[in-house]
């Protein structure tokens, strides 16, 4: 991402654009903090990088390096835990992932706007869309979907291949070269960030078909709004971080130059995918719930009625985080977690406690 010239440059100008000597900046899920500086380097006033991650904290050597140290401050943590002093005039963002809705970071954005974001702020970028077209792509279904009806070895692989059909496709940009686009883009939904609230995905499309030929899927790719420019991860455009993924349909679907193609396409926040094509004549319908060999286990997990109680394993997490609540070291709950009735190894007792201490360990303290 610190490297993708086409996508950085078309988000400096948007952010030259935005910027005054007044403007106080909030870089979201900022990383080492490229965007937020650019927004320092541009002259805002105040930026504020947040990010859970420690890599935030070489965003403060970069500041120091290019004499941006004095406005640029460094809030590690989710927006929803740590607290800013005062409100902004800018939020940048990356948040909405290689199919708008994949990454789930759409309500930390919500949050943060309605939050801190002062009345008449700008959104950078401020909306987005997400879009699907029809393919042709023999090579990569056999790759993923077909190769699993290959005897391997003299073993019959093929009742796998129904969880293969539906798995979501990454293809290399390499691969992407090799497909061929049964119809014209269309947007299937798309969000206003400035207004938005819903994480869920619900939408269709309707594409005549521009060839006749066997569609082995739906290419679905990302458009976002920087200031007055539309940045598009599709195949046509500059590569990008950002990678467009395919849905596809199994068995495939025979189409010919005039058909209507019909995909209705449905996500809700955290779920699954789940697709629907249909030409009139046949219909395909795929989820990626449907990949999942504990499935139907998992959706009873899932149940407001379930009562799942806790696992061996959740007993000794819970054990090692109630010594940690009660304020005790690392030293001391591994002490509890290998003198309890169901005692554990001490170095398995300490790996656990130095992963939980490290991930839900009090982030303010003192070192």
């Amino acid at each position: 991402m610190v490297f993708d010239d086409h996508r950085n440059r078309l988000y400096r100008e948007a952010i030259l654009a935005a910027i005054t000597p007044e403007s106080v900046v909030l870089d979201l899920g900022a990383g080492v903090g490229t965007l937020g500086l650019l927004a320092a380097a541009a002259g805002a006033k105040r930026v504020y990088l947040v990010e859970p991650e420690p890599i935030v904290n070489i965003a403060g050597e970069l500041a120091r390096a290019n004499r941006l140290g004095d406005r640029v401050h460094i809030l590690q943590g989710r927006i929803e835990d740590v607290s800013l002093p005062e409100q902004v005039d800018v939020i940048l963002s990356v948040f909405t992932g290689n199919l708008l809705y994949s990454e789930d970071l759409l309500p930390a954005l919500f949050h943060a706007r309605d939050k801190y974001l002062k009345p008449g702020g700008i959104l950078i970028p401020d909306g987005a869309e997400l879009i699907l077209a029809p393919i042709s792509a023999p090579e990569l279904h056999d790759k993923y979907i077909g190769c699993w009806a290959k005897s391997n070895q003299g073993l019959d692989f093929s009742p796998a291949r129904r969880f293969a059909a539906n798995e979501i496709w990454w293809p290399t940009r390499q691969e992407l070269a090799g497909l061929v686009l049964l119809g014209q883009g269309q947007r299937v939904t798309g969000i206003d960030l400035k207004q938005g609230s819903s994480a869920d995905c619900n939408g269709e499309i309707n594409c005549p078909i521009t060839a006749t030929e066997t569609c082995h899927g739906v290419l679905g790719w990302i458009r976002i709004r920087l200031g007055q420019e539309w940045l598009s991860s599709g195949p046509d455009g500059p590569e990008v971080h950002w990678t467009p993924a395919v849905f596809p349909l199994d068995p495939p679907l025979p189409v010919s130059v005039g058909d209507e193609f019909q995909l209705r396409l449905q996500r809700p926040a955290l779920g699954d995918w789940t697709w629907t094509a249909d030409t009139g004549s046949s219909t395909r319908r795929h989820s990626t719930f449907l990949a999942r060999s504990d499935g139907i286990k998992r959706l009873k997990r899932l149940s407001p009625e379930h009562r799942p109680g806790l696992n061996r394993q959740g007993e000794i997490q819970f054990r090692a985080l109630e010594a940690f609540k009660c304020g005790a070291s690392n030293r001391e709950a591994i002490e509890v977690l290998t003198r309890t009735q169901s005692p554990m190894e001490i170095d398995e007792a300490r790996q656990l406690v130095q992963v939980l201490a490290l991930r839900f360990g009090h982030r303010g303290e003192e070192t």
